[in-house]
């Protein structure tokens, strides 16, 4: 039998101290990829992954990367300022594109990537992890089949994170506080850096759950102060927004607390119907420590709650017990490639992640000027921060 082609992948930002681990652990899992080029411009970082992971071409400047004949596709985990210039080079270049988020800093930006790929017949993918973690897709099959009814609300709550000693250690002491992701300039989120990071996940995640509902408005309450390396900026505590229609709403709350101070760590949403409620726990999501260990999805109907489980072993990155991390980036992944080598449909495309980053966006603009605002109403020029 002729062997199956596969796709094959350079990855950029290799050495990545956060999105690194998880991308190259399942871009070496999926089988219908092949990792045969890394690059990265810390050097010596870059000799230690190519040299743990077997792989012989190494780049230092992704433009060298870009000129390989061989390579199929791009993994962009390069940090958001340069997600832009990457992936258009790319495109222009006839790679196929996959782009971790936030995609960038503007909806004009946004807009030029996805040209870039339509123009050049390559396709482009957003590496929304939410959209794709295994209890979101769960959660997402029973909505979809009725089993709470008529979506009602949506509310979504991010607690407080709880590493691993090991994760911890991997990350040298700093967890997940790499400088750039609280440089209001580099984050793209102005005074409001870490909703920028991780706005697309929750919009992306109560877009499905809602099924596939457009949201339509939002309001931001922002509070005086961040939070750890944050605290010269300031925060969002909490988020209200409508979808198209009016047909259902939706909040998200960040609440920073000790993990004993509740049974509940990391992010889970309650979907309200007019049958049930449904609670689902995504990544990093599940009990804390002390508390019984919490199923990944549960309904509560007619009085009484139906626990829906996974076969999903335990997490590499979380003490959570309801992560996934890793596995929600293999399903990423292998949908992008099973797309380019079948020339298919990508489920979450550049055109889907604009509109998270479009409410991402109307979120930092409604904080800042303490107003309702319309998601369709963010020019495409328009950022979180100051460019002058």
């Amino acid at each position: 039998m002729p062997e199956t082609r596969k796709l094959r992948v350079g990855l950029i930002g290799a050495a990545a101290k956060i999105a690194g681990p998880c991308h190259r652990n399942a871009l070496t899992a999926i089988d219908a990829i092949e990792l045969v080029a890394v690059c990265d411009k810390n050097s010596d970082a870059l000799h230690q992954v190519a040299s743990d992971l077997g792989i012989a071409k190494q780049y230092d400047d992704y433009r060298r990367l870009l000129a390989d004949a061989e390579i199929d596709a791009v993994d962009i985990i390069a940090p958001p300022f340069v997600h832009h210039e990457i992936a258009v080079a790319a495109a222009n270049a006839g790679k196929h594109v996959y782009c971790e988020k936030p995609m960038t800093h503007s909806l004009g930006e946004a807009r030029q990537m996805v040209s870039a790929a339509e123009s050049a017949g390559v396709k482009f993918a957003v590496g929304e992890s939410y959209y794709f973690h295994a209890p979101h897709r769960l959660a997402h099959r029973l909505i979809k089949e009725g089993e709470i009814g008529d979506i009602v609300q949506l509310r979504q709550t991010k607690d407080v994170w709880v590493f691993t000693p090991a994760e911890h250690a991997r990350l040298e002491g700093r967890g997940h506080d790499v400088p750039w992701r609280f440089n209001p300039q580099l984050s793209g989120g102005g005074e409001f850096p870490f909703f920028m990071d991780h706005g697309s996940h929750l919009f992306a995640s109560a877009r499905l759950l809602a099924g596939d509902l457009e949201i339509e408005t939002v309001s931001a309450l922002a509070r005086p102060f961040g939070y750890g390396p944050e605290a010269e900026r300031r925060g969002i505590t909490a988020v209200t927004w409508n979808y198209a229609g009016g047909v259902a709403d939706g909040v998200w709350t960040q609440i920073e607390t000790p993990p004993e101070a509740g049974p509940y760590v990391g992010f889970r949403t309650e979907v309200i119907g007019t049958r049930g409620t449904l609670r689902v726990f995504g990544e990093g999501g599940g009990a804390a420590p002390g508390w019984p260990c919490a199923a990944p999805v549960t309904i509560l109907r007619d009085g009484r709650s139906v626990d829906y489980r996974l076969d999903d072993g335990p997490d590499r990155s979380w003490v959570a017990n309801n992560s996934y991390y890793d596995e929600a980036h293999i399903a990423t992944l292998s949908r992008f490639a099973t797309a380019v080598l079948e020339d298919s449909l990508l489920e979450y495309d550049g055109r889907e992640a604009m509109k998270d980053l479009a409410a991402t966006l109307a979120t930092i603009r409604s904080a800042t000027e303490g107003r309702a605002v319309q998601v369709a109403d963010i020019p495409d020029e328009w950022k979180a921060y100051r460019t002058s």
